[in-house]
């Protein structure tokens, strides 16, 4: 039961993630905000060990660190199956989400406070990306990328029943 369960998690965590980033070069590629850049995120996690804070870092003033874009990638596949875990307890723990193509859209539509209110200040880009140069645009890539792995975290655990 447990070597099942982790399976699935690996396995729905993996493909939710890789969907979610097909969708962000897809929308990169129709007109929409540039990917995210993964080696930033790992210079950030990087910096917040080596200096034990999570905000201020001036990303671009740091000496790129060994190996910053695989840590970037490696966290964010983790991010992406803590995400799937808090999916799965929600469901079989709490009852209060289904595998359901409409509750992974509102699982989606609510993970994204993570970035808007976390990742992006932590990078720079203030709450609800305020200092990028088009705040709207940020928060709606954002929207739209995190309803794309909501629902793919959803049907993928309704395939893997």
């Amino acid at each position: 039961m447990l070597m099942s369960t982790t399976l699935t998690i690996i396995t729905v965590s993996i493909f939710s993630v890789a969907v979610m980033d097909v969708w962000q070069r897809l929308y990169h590629r129709l007109g929409g905000l540039p990917p995210t850049n993964w080696a930033m995120v790992g210079r950030w996690l990087l910096a917040t060990v080596n200096t034990h804070k999570i905000f201020g870092h001036q990303l671009q003033k740091i000496t790129p660190y060994p190996r910053e874009t695989m840590i970037g990638w490696v966290f964010h596949y983790l991010i992406g199956m803590m995400y799937v875990i808090a999916y799965i307890a929600l469901w079989k723990n709490v009852g209060i989400l289904t595998p359901t193509f409409l509750d992974g859209l509102i699982f989606g539509i609510v993970s994204v406070a993570v970035p808007w209110f976390f990742f992006m200040p932590t990078m720079g880009a203030g709450v609800l990306g305020s200092k990028t140069p088009r705040p709207v645009l940020a928060c709606l890539s954002a929207l739209g990328v995190h309803a794309v792995f909501g629902v793919a975290i959803a049907l993928s655990l309704q395939l893997s029943q």
